[in-house]
């Protein structure tokens, strides 16, 4: 320790010299300053000469730069059309264009990240600067290739809309295209993210794009197509590149593996490849971190370990749980998913897109285009389980589940819901006591007719006859337990008690609302299902038909408890007759739920 302590204080000293020449020169009254080069020439020697001579090991010991090594998708980036993936509709019409002499001024090209926006944009810059080019294709040998691969190319000028989206900087690009190329035959701009640029910056560029030099071409690349203005896509020619198939992806990596000289499993390759889910960016850089985690072969245990399950078996796990009409087995997802902080809005969407494909494979009988030998399998089981009025019943569910999900605060509540929901909406809800007491008395639907001077009288009666039924009503669901219902999870006098609760937090938000469910009630419990009684039959169809995830979902806060609700319509209370055309349209209107619009 003493000899490294010396040796670190001996190179210190020799990198004071020239400070210490300084000094020496001001005391002797000398003007001398050594020169900066020699002075740092002197330097450089005597700290070589104690490294040679064993004096500074402490620095020797070192490397003095660390290895560097691009990343698996900069190395194996496509260098020509041909070795673009899964995207011949683009790059045949490329290529023809090219040879033909009819390549446009503007490009843009639209797609998901990953799925070769900037490859085809730089391949475009390379065949049209290339001397060699056969059929569309450039050489990649000649001075002009090379130098763009390398990323050296002058002519070829790359800007970034997420930090170039001013309009300041696209008037600096409109004053520059007007200059010649330097070193090819088209100077090619290559716009990425374009619809990052604001509205004034689009304007700019506007005139310029239509017309621009016969030396310039434009290419702008972006993952959200719809946020480029009309007058921008009709001045260009666009393409949509597609996600990239699966079979694709995974020939892609066995390439790699291959050229890398490593041993990968085929299972191995095909689970990176599901996690990329049509982004072959995505599977090369998972490819590169399992390279880098496995040490040596590549197995599924490695991958499984290091990237978990794929969110296509996750969404897959679910529609398990829900052709099993279990609902425990979803809930539990549901909480590893919150558990590992995953997005539960993207869970949902993506659970919507495998609703679409066992759609899609119920009515044909084919897994649709690009899934896996595994998904197809997975996809054919679970249509088997699954009828096409139960899909559409999930996927109208997870829409409007996706919809809470953005005011829920971050709970999974509305997901939970949903999910107990699907799983038990075929269960059959005992109905009122009441109801069966209606049955037993045939003689309650005869009635003698009475005088018409009378009629006022008798609308009357029954309303007055209705407080006695709701009050026999209470009587009996308290002291009544349907036979063969499930235990409840929480008593009905506990529901009626927060019933006040529910209609305060219901006036917040509108006071029809709270008006309907004020003239309601809960009339019995089984198990996690609540039956709510409306008096009327069009509020008893709009909260059955549209309100009624809201409140499931307010219930469940209020009972700590995930309930779901039943609304039925009160035996006993007979709705009052009208003559006004103008009400009973309205009736008319909210018993068909499809027409129901909500004005706040």
């Amino acid at each position: 320790m003493r000899a490294a302590a010396l040796t670190i204080g001996s190179c210190a000293e020799t990198a004071r010299e020239p400070r210490q020449i300084r000094k020496e020169a001001a005391v002797n009254g000398r003007r001398f300053v050594p020169q900066a080069s020699l002075v740092r020439a002197n330097v450089r020697a005597r700290v070589r000469d104690l490294v040679i001579d064993g004096g500074c090991t402490a620095i020797s010991q070192y490397h003095h730069r660390v290895p560097e090594r691009a990343a698996l998708y900069r190395r194996y980036r496509p260098q020509t059309f041909s070795a673009i993936v899964g995207q011949e509709h683009v790059t045949r019409t490329l290529r023809n264009a090219i040879a033909g002499g009819q390549v446009a001024h503007a490009y843009l090209l639209a797609g998901v990240r990953g799925t070769g926006k900037t490859s085809i944009a730089r391949l475009i810059a390379k065949a049209v600067n290339c001397p060699n080019a056969k059929d569309g294709e450039p050489c990649d040998r000649c001075e002009n290739c090379v130098a763009i691969r390398e990323g050296r190319f002058l002519d070829l000028i790359e800007i970034d809309a997420a930090s170039n989206r001013g309009i300041d900087e696209m008037r600096d690009l409109r004053d520059k295209v007007r200059f010649a190329p330097s070193q090819g035959q088209y100077k090619v701009y290559v716009i990425d993210e374009a619809h990052q640029l604001t509205t004034e910056a689009f304007n700019a560029l506007l005139k310029t794009l239509e017309e621009p030099p016969p030396h310039a071409m434009f290419i702008l690349a972006t993952t959200e197509s719809q946020k480029i203005p009309a007058t921008i896509v009709s001045r260009t020619q666009r393409f949509d590149l597609r996600r990239i198939p699966h079979k694709g992806i995974v020939a892609q990596l066995g390439r790699i593996v291959e050229q890398e000289k490593l041993r990968a499993d085929a299972a191995a390759l095909d689970a990176i490849a599901r996690h990329a889910q049509g982004s072959l960016r995505d599977a090369e850089s998972m490819l590169d971190m399992v390279i880098a985690f496995a040490n040596g072969a590549i197995t599924l245990k490695e991958v499984d370990e290091l990237l978990g399950a794929s969110d296509w078996e996750e969404t897959a796990l679910l529609f398990d749980a829900l052709a099993a009409a279990d609902g425990a087995k979803g809930v539990e997802l549901i909480g590893r998913l919150v558990d590992d902080g995953r997005d539960l809005r993207l869970f949902v969407r993506r659970a919507i897109e495998h609703a679409r494909a066992l759609v899609f494979t119920r009515a044909t009988g084919n897994p649709p285009e690009g899934a896996s030998e595994q998904m197809e399998t997975r996809l054919r089981a679970q249509a088997q389980g699954l009828s096409l009025d139960q899909l559409a019943k999930i996927a109208k569910r997870l829409i409007e589940t996706e919809q809470h999900l953005r005011t829920s605060d971050g709970t999974p509540l509305p997901l939970e819901l949903a999910i107990l929901d699907l799983v038990t909406s075929s269960e059959k809800v005992a109905p009122p006591p009441d109801a069966r007491r209606d049955v037993d008395r045939p003689s309650a639907t005869a009635r003698p007719t009475t005088p018409s001077s009378t009629r006022p009288e008798s609308r009357r009666d029954p309303q007055r006859g209705s407080v006695v039924a709701i009050a026999e009503r209470r009587v009996s669901t308290e002291t009544t337990i349907t036979a063969g219902a499930a235990s409840p999870v929480v008593k009905l006098e506990t529901v009626r008690k927060a019933w006040g609760e529910l209609v305060d937090r219901a006036r917040e938000r509108s006071i029809g609302k709270a008006a309907q469910l004020a003239k309601a009630e809960p009339l019995a419990i089984d198990g996690a299902t609540i039956v709510i009684g409306f008096g009327e039959e069009f509020a008893r169809l709009l909260w059955q038909e549209k309100r009624r995830s809201e409140l499931e979902q307010d219930l469940s806060e209020i009972l700590k408890a995930a309930v779901r609700v039943k609304c039925v319509r009160q035996a006993g209370v007979p709705e009052a007759v009208t003559d006004d055309p103008m009400l009973r349209a309205a009736i008319d209107t909210l018993g068909r739920p499809d027409r129901i619009m909500e004005i706040e």
